[in-house]
């Protein structure tokens, strides 16, 4: 369930963005970055969590990403101006990618039948629900605007507490041990490969 208002995320916002661009007066061109800094940070975020992982239990890192994922989302339907958008689809891609990281990490606990179905399902969830972004988003801008689009996001928050059942997977505490390390994180390297991928 929470992977739904991420992937939804992906292609929603890319049928308002003309309704955008016009709100906040900005080329259309200029738009297209609501949609890159989205992809940009999700997938810049997933290896940093997964390092988080080895500290960090999955529920940990879940809340932590859904927390951002809902404050990005709120900050870019709200922004007046096209940076103040972008900027809150920066915050929200890197919980994201924080947040597929930790529902993954959290597959890992279950048996191996359970966690095939778990891995079945999250597929199946993320796929629907990318394929149907575009014409849900089309829609929500048609009746609601093109700020609540950009929030769409933000019903992660609810649907977090539907994965407080599941706390045997979720409260897990990280470990060394899966990958042989239990060094700092390299914040350095994580800024260095940001600036390296942001081209």
């Amino acid at each position: 369930m929470l992977v739904l208002p991420m992937y939804v995320a992906l292609g929603a916002p890319s049928v308002a963005l003309p309704a955008i661009g016009r709100a906040l007066a900005v080329p259309f061109g200029a738009t297209a970055w609501i949609l890159a800094a989205w992809s940009l940070t999700s997938a810049l975020a997933m290896p940093v969590a997964g390092r988080l992982l080895v500290r960090w239990s999955p529920f940990q890192v879940l809340v932590a990403g859904v927390v951002a994922l809902a404050a990005g989302s709120v900050l870019a339907g709200a922004g007046p101006t096209l940076s103040v958008v972008i900027v809150g689809r920066l915050i929200g891609g890197a919980g994201a990618g924080a947040t597929v990281i930790a529902v993954f990490a959290a597959t890992t606990a279950l048996p191996g039948r359970q966690r095939i179905r778990a891995l079945g399902i999250i597929a199946a969830a993320s796929a629907t629900a990318s394929g149907c972004g575009t014409l849900l988003g089309g829609a929500v801008t048609a009746w609601l605007g093109w700020r609540a689009v950009l929030a769409i996001p933000v019903l992660a928050l609810p649907l977090l507490l539907a994965a407080l059942p599941s706390t045997r997977a979720l409260t897990r505490s990280g470990s060394g041990e899966r990958n042989g390390s239990t060094g700092p994180l390299d914040i350095v390297g994580a800024a260095v490969l940001s600036v390296l991928a942001a081209p």
